[in-house]
C-alpha cells in the first residue's frame, strides 16, 4: 500500500432514531461543530478536527451499533491489495456518498474503508471558525 493511500481516520457513525434530536445533543451538550449534513445524516469534527457521525437509514452492516470509517484515496486499489492479507467483511460497495468495503480487525469487529464521491447527498456546512472535513 502506497503511503499516499494509507487510511486515515474519517470518523465513527452512530445510528439514531432521530437525527434532529442527536445533533442537539452533540452541538448543545458536546460541543462539537457540523460539518456536513443531510436529512438522514449529520457529520461533526470537534476542535481538532475529529469526526463524529449520526444517521438514520441503514447501516451497513445491518445493526445499529456504532461503524468506524477509515477514508482512502484509492478503493480499489487499496481492496485489491489487502484481500489477501485480511478477511473481507463487506465487498467493495457503491454507495451515494461513495465507494466502500469492510475488513475484520483483530478483534473480528469490522472497519470500513471508503473513497467518498465527489459528489455527496450530505453538504457541506460552512460555520464559522468551524472544522471541516
Amino acid at each position: 500500500m502506497s503511503k499516499s493511500n494509507s487510511p486515515r481516520f474519517g470518523f465513527v457513525l452512530e445510528y439514531v432514531q432521530d437525527v434532529n434530536e442527536a445533533k442537539s445533543f452533540y452541538t448543545d451538550i458536546l460541543g462539537l461543530t457540523v460539518s456536513r449534513e443531510s436529512p438522514e445524516f449529520i457529520q461533526f469534527a470537534d476542535t481538532e478536527g475529529v469526526g463524529w457521525a449520526i444517521a438514520s437509514d441503514a447501516s451497513m452492516s445491518g445493526e445499529t451499533k456504532p461503524e468506524t470509517y477509515w477514508i482512502v484515496e484509492d478503493i480499489a486499489a487499496l481492496e485489491k491489495s489487502l484481500s489477501a492479507k485480511v478477511r473481507i467483511t463487506h465487498p467493495l460497495e457503491e454507495r451515494p456518498f461513495g465507494q466502500v468495503f469492510g475488513v475484520a480487525d483483530p478483534a473480528g469487529e469490522t472497519q470500513y474503508l471508503v473513497e467518498f464521491a465527489k459528489e455527496r447527498p450530505s453538504k457541506e456546512v460552512k460555520e464559522a471558525g468551524g472544522n471541516r472535513q
